[in-house]
């Protein structure tokens, strides 16, 4: 089943952000393995993320397909009107910022609704945050993405929520398989639990993941944060930005979100195509 992207491979090539001769390369290449023949548009979202350097696109086609199929408790039965997400968005604000940058990159935002560790559920929480990355993709690939997380609420109970498995998991897909490039990660009112978290898992990360990463304490000036990351004009009202407040864009990226079942379900079955090991997290 084709995923239903919204773009045509054409325009992107004629745009010159890849070209066909890189296509055609990996369609080839798609031939010999026995990983899915995917649709020339999502190859086209891989050479994006990956700069257009083949054996880097290669080893993220092969990585995406092998770890969502070893890990389908993360990756698997995404429903948009189900209990899972619906309860994880009242607890997890998110919010895709409408407005592109002049680069063509995206600003996605994060904090909690609720600050009650016991209605955290990890796993819909990594469900959650993964979603941006193909829904903003879906219309036109952008080229990166800065993703901006609020930690105000977030306490040492919260702690007890952490899955080793699970975040593993989720480490080794946005590191070796995300079809979107990463171009920087904030860290906003930054605190111990955060540090704690990060020491445990720093093994898992690589140190260019790690170069993303920016942390801002509580009470950064966020005039000096529009100046030196992300203008206020890209960003919600109460991050001293110029755009509508987070509840107002996070209603418009869950209305964008429960659109997405199409999508879902026919990645899910392109996916399943491949056959490959499965695994408990």
């Amino acid at each position: 089943m084709a995923l239903p992207f919204q773009f045509k491979a054409e325009t992107v090539i004629s745009e010159k952000r890849t070209t066909q001769e890189a296509l055609d390369t990996i369609k080839n290449w798609l031939k010999e393995t026995t990983l899915p023949k995917i649709q020339d548009e999502f190859i086209i979202l891989f050479l994006i993320s990956c700069e257009n350097d083949i054996d880097v696109t290669k080893k993220a086609i092969e990585a995406y397909f092998r770890i969502k199929n070893e890990v389908p408790q993360i990756f698997d039965n995404y429903d948009v009107s189900g209990e899972e997400l619906k309860s994880i968005m009242d607890v997890i604000g998110l919010c895709v910022i409408p407005k592109r940058m002049k680069d063509n990159r995206v600003v996605v935002c994060a904090r909690l609704l609720d600050t009650n560790y016991r209605r955290c559920n990890i796993i819909a929480g990594i469900k959650l945050s993964l979603i941006p990355s193909l829904m903003i993709q879906i219309k036109n690939p952008v080229k990166e993405i800065v993703v901006i997380i609020d930690l105000k609420g977030v306490g040492f109970m919260h702690l007890t929520c952490l899955k080793m498995g699970a975040i593993i998991s989720y480490l080794r897909y946005i590191q070796e398989a995300l079809p979107i490039k990463l171009h920087t990660i904030h860290i906003l009112n930054s605190n111990y639990v955060f540090d704690k978290t990060l020491n445990l898992f720093k093994i898992f990360i690589k140190s260019e993941l790690l170069d993303l990463l920016h942390t801002h304490p509580p009470g950064t000036n966020m005039e000096n944060f529009h100046k030196n990351f992300v203008p206020a004009s890209y960003l919600p009202e109460e991050y001293g930005g110029d755009l509508a407040s987070f509840d107002e864009i996070m209603k418009e990226t869950q209305k964008e979100i429960s659109q997405m079942q199409p999508f879902f379900d026919a990645e899910e079955q392109l996916r399943k195509t491949y056959k490959g090991q499965k695994r408990k997290i």
